[in-house]
């Protein structure tokens, strides 16, 4: 009797096989393509836009992190993209654990209100961020880009702790009660280390969101030491004419990163999305 493993696949396993195949092939053509034109001149991007350089212009990438002053810009998307991630899964973990688990006046109520973030595009409360922070004095500051990026990432993050602990069974936390163990203690001790995949999940998908945001960075920041990376970028594009091979090598440097860190994270995703439905 032939084993399934030597079975043939069928045609339709096949054609499906195919369409995988060419959609994540169309999916990551661009990145690709941005990536060997950093290498070639700009007379070789507009005649042969498709084609290998001729010559390998690997001085463009030192050129484009030079002129562009990217590692000033490395260190401020850093800081930004890395405090905002922890103050947004803190405060959305534990106002995740208390409208899963606790009973207080108002609570499906407020829940709703934070929900209210998940509609809303960001150019909706653009000026009321801007006034607010302007009133603050934390315009021109990486502390305007970290509050409002925790604060735009919060309402997702809360929604989707908030059904992760729902899951979570409650006979350890009965158990770590009789104990003795108050609120606090059960949460940190006893809930939190079982809902440690939903928090690196969504860890890893603010982190590529803050890394990739622009238009609070655009209008925020003024001061060229307090720009981010998608910021930063915009100035190799002149008023006059446009160096594109420094444009192609700038995004290179800045793409490359993290789509790196997300296929070593992946399978971190992967393992927090199902993990609810495993539990």
């Amino acid at each position: 009797m032939r084993s399934s493993i030597d079975t043939p696949r069928a045609p339709r396993e096949w054609l499906q096989f195919g369409i995988g195949a060419a959609v994540v092939a169309g999916m990551c053509f661009p990145a690709i393509w941005m990536s060997y034109s950093a290498l070639k001149t700009n007379r070789e991007i507009f005649r042969k836009p498709y084609a290998l350089p001729e010559t390998w212009q690997w001085e463009n990438l030192s050129k484009a992190w030079q002129d562009g002053g990217l590692g000033g810009l490395y260190l401020n998307s850093i800081i930004v993209t890395a405090a905002a991630v922890t103050l947004c899964a803190f405060a959305a973990t534990l106002a995740a654990y208390a409208f899963a688990r606790l009973e207080f006046p108002g609570r499906r109520a407020l829940y709703r209100v934070f929900l209210i973030g998940l509609l809303l595009p960001p150019p909706a409360v653009a000026i009321a961020l801007f006034t607010q922070l302007r009133d603050m004095g934390l315009l021109n500051t990486l502390w305007a880009l970290i509050f409002a990026n925790a604060a735009w990432t919060l309402s997702i993050t809360l929604y989707l702790m908030t059904g992760y602990f729902r899951t979570v069974k409650r006979e350890m936390e009965e158990a770590a009660r009789l104990e003795g163990a108050n609120t606090f203690q059960v949460f940190w001790s006893v809930v939190l280390p079982m809902v440690k995949p939903a928090v690196i999940t969504t860890a890893i998908l603010n982190t590529i969101n803050i890394w990739n945001e622009l238009m609070f960075a655009l209008l925020f920041i003024s001061d060229d030491a307090s720009r981010t990376l998608p910021a930063g970028i915009v100035r190799f594009s002149g008023f006059h004419s446009t160096n594109y091979a420094l444009v192609f090598a700038a995004l290179t440097l800045t793409t490359v990163p993290i789509m790196t860190f997300y296929f070593v994270s992946q399978r971190h995703v992967i393992r927090g999305l199902t993990a609810a439905r495993a539990e």
